[in-house]
Order: C-alpha cells, then structure tokens, then sequence
C-alpha cells in the first residue's frame, strides 16, 4: 500500500519524536529502492510548533527541544507553508486571535496580560455555567454536559457542595477511616488524626463525601473495565446505603 501511496498526510507533527520520522524516512528508503529523502513519497506535515513538543521521559529543556523534527537536518528538506490568514476565525475573535498569536511569537513579553473578555465582572463560576438550570428540579440528564474545572481538589470540593446544596433532597456524609500504620508512638504524635482528615490528596477521596440523589459522580478505580467502569468514568448516584453508592 505505501509503494502505491502518492501523498501521506501526518498531523500534530510538532508532537512527534524526530527519530520516528528517521524511521519512516529509512522505512520509505527500503521499500521504494530510491536514496531520495522520504523515498521519494510527497508528506504533508501538519501542525504548530507554538504548541506541545515531544515528551521526552525525564528529559531535560535542552532534550526535549532537541527531540523536535525542527532542530533536525530532515527538516530543511521540507517546504514550509505558512498560515497568513485565519478563515475559521470570526470576525469578532480576530483580535483574540492575534493577541494568542503574539504570546506564541513571545511578542507579548514575559508577563502576559489577558484581555478583558476572559475575566467576568460575576466572580461566581456555579452562576455563569449552571445560570439557566432550576436546582429544584433539575435532571441528572441536565448537569451531565456540564463541569467545572479547578486547579485543586480542595477547591473543587468547595464548589461541589456548593452545586449540591441546590438540589434537592436529603444530604447523605460518608466518612473515610484514616490511621496510621506505625507502632512508633512519636509517629502518632506528629500526624494526629486531625490533621489527616484535613488533607486532600490526589486520587483520594476527602474524609467527608456529601452526597444527594441524582449528583454526578466519577470514579477513581478501575473497577470493571470491560462494562466502561473505569478510572474518570462519570456516573449518576441513585442509592445511597450505608457502606454502599
């Protein structure tokens, strides 16, 4: 199939190792029988340097630069094409995009100063996003589409019991068992039980889930993988037991 390939489109090539492209190029070579740069085979590389490069594993910055298709000598082999003219852009946005467009240019400096647009004059995210939503009768179906993003468990925790005093029915408080496995009475001492519960780690659950009928819920196991039950899955709560959501 690639002997017959007249054009090979790769996308987000910015993201790609340059060694996977040393790969295809010899890869290319050897099936085609030609020496020519790629075989001789017509690529069109799509993508914006601007964005994520390669992931380097434990990588430094110089690595990871070094391991962008950029930085290697196949690259000048490529004619470039550059993109003059947004046409998927709005006419109202042109401006937003150009400001986007200096931050990666780095024509904007060090300090970045966000348009007026991106700060809202309600500093209140559960009015903007959920305005148009009667919490006394609302859906499952209804908040589903639907979240919020926070840079930190404890704030997000925050805005849940907020969202969860709208709805409607009985508030259920589950509580986590936290203790310390050590027998040293001085390890005791330094982590009381307190303190633990006050924690939020990542991946865990806080020490008091508050719950109602009908709140979204997302599951942090892998639980049953092949019936989609698996770590992020989002589901909706329709019993509350005991020991048992």
């Amino acid at each position: 199939m690639l002997l017959k390939t007249k054009l090979i489109v790769w996308d987000e090539t910015p993201m790609t190792h340059v060694h996977a492209f040393l790969a295809v190029d010899r890869l290319l070579q050897d099936l085609t029988k030609c020496k020519e740069q790629l075989g001789g085979k017509v690529i069109l590389l799509g993508g914006d340097f601007r964005q994520v490069l390669p992931v380097t594993l434990r990588g430094s910055r110089t690595l990871t630069v070094a391991s962008s298709l950029k930085k290697h000598a196949l690259w000048l082999k490529f004619h470039k094409l550059y993109l003059t003219k947004n046409m998927r852009s709005l006419e109202s946005e042109r401006d937003f995009g150009a400001w986007l467009l200096d931050i990666g240019e780095k024509e904007s400096g060090s300090t970045i100063q966000l348009p007026l647009q991106c700060y809202s004059s309600i500093q209140d995210p559960i009015h903007q996003l959920y305005s148009d939503i009667d919490f006394s009768s609302v859906t499952p179906q209804e908040l589903k589409d639907q979240a919020l993003l926070t840079v930190n468990n404890e704030r997000s925790m925050v805005i849940n019991n907020k969202v969860l005093e709208f709805m409607p029915g009985n508030e259920i408080v589950y509580k986590s068992v936290v203790m310390i496995m050590s027998e040293d009475p001085q390890d005791q001492l330094a982590f009381p039980e307190e303190f633990l519960n006050s924690l939020t780690p990542t991946g865990l659950l806080p020490y008091e889930l508050k719950l109602k009928i009908g709140c979204i819920i997302m599951l942090l196991r892998n639980l049953a993988p092949s019936t989609g039950l698996w770590n992020g899955t989002r589901l909706i709560v329709t019993k509350l037991q005991q020991n048992i959501i």
